[in-house]
């Protein structure tokens, strides 16, 4: 006898192992990456105008998709960031980026033209790290506005592969406070900070004496890096202070796949 009812089972089944599929190529979409230059001589004459001096290198994904719009504002954003020279205003391209911070330059130096040094700006951003989950970017920049020197500084951007959209600290920390405590103890023996003494006593400035996470984040294939840029908890003269840990170490303590 021929069995002709549906075998709704195997069909169910089937049905998912197309979207499980559909799914896993959906989210482990491959992402190359090209740098783009970008030249203050592209927004002005500096043929004719007094220029800053400026060297920009933006990472951006080559593919067409959505995630990689996303993720190429999220890297440019963060680089205009470290060229605005307004308080009060969010700048989200690198054409409004550089023509505020040449038209600052321009304008303090028609007020004192024989005393300014012409400002200066590099930024440069790498892949740190990447698997099918997260992308870990790194964005070194020096500015120099005037003074006895510029300021150099690193930032770490991470990048949900999903989404394209930065993950913040507290998303990306399963439980800040007990990653915090675990930090602070590597640090403490790295400074050799005894536990019943100031995190502040050798010498940091840590706000109200306590010990906080840096804002920068990142990884790179074999480490976490925890990163604090020159100011932040000590001097210019100190340059930047860096923790680094197996990311074998600490990967139970992230929310995404770090490894």
């Amino acid at each position: 006898m021929i069995n002709t009812k549906p075998n709704t089972k195997l069909k169910i089944t089937f049905f998912l192992v197309i979207l499980v599929c559909f799914n896993s190529c959906e989210t482990s979409e491959f992402f190359t990456f090209q740098k783009r230059t970008v030249a203050i001589d592209d927004f002005f004459d500096c043929q004719v105008t007094d220029c800053a001096i400026t060297e920009i290198f933006l990472l951006e994904s080559v593919s067409e998709s959505e995630i990689s719009k996303s993720i190429n504002v999220e890297i440019e954003k963060a680089a205009c960031a470290l060229l605005n020279m307004e308080d009060d205003v969010s700048l989200n391209s690198m054409e409004k980026a550089l023509k505020s911070f040449n038209i600052s330059y321009q304008e303090i130096k028609k007020e004192f033209p024989d005393e300014i040094v012409p400002y200066e700006a590099s930024i440069n951003c790498d892949i740190s790290f990447q698997n099918d989950n997260i992308l870990s970017v790194l964005v070194d920049s020096y500015i120099f506005t005037g003074g006895a020197h510029g300021s150099g500084n690193s930032t770490y951007l991470n990048i949900d592969l999903k989404t394209g959209k930065v993950i913040a600290n507290k998303k990306l920390i399963k439980d800040y406070n007990e990653f915090s405590s675990f930090v602070q103890k590597a640090f403490r023996k790295t400074h050799e900070i005894p536990e019943n003494q100031s995190i502040n006593s050798t010498g940091f400035f840590f706000e109200n004496d306590r010990f906080v996470l840096p804002v920068n984040i990142g990884f790179t294939e074999t480490h976490l890096v925890l990163l604090y840029n020159q100011y932040e908890i000590s001097s210019y003269a100190e340059g930047l202070i860096e923790l680094k840990f197996d990311k074998e170490e600490v990967a139970e303590y992230f929310s995404a796949n770090i490894l």
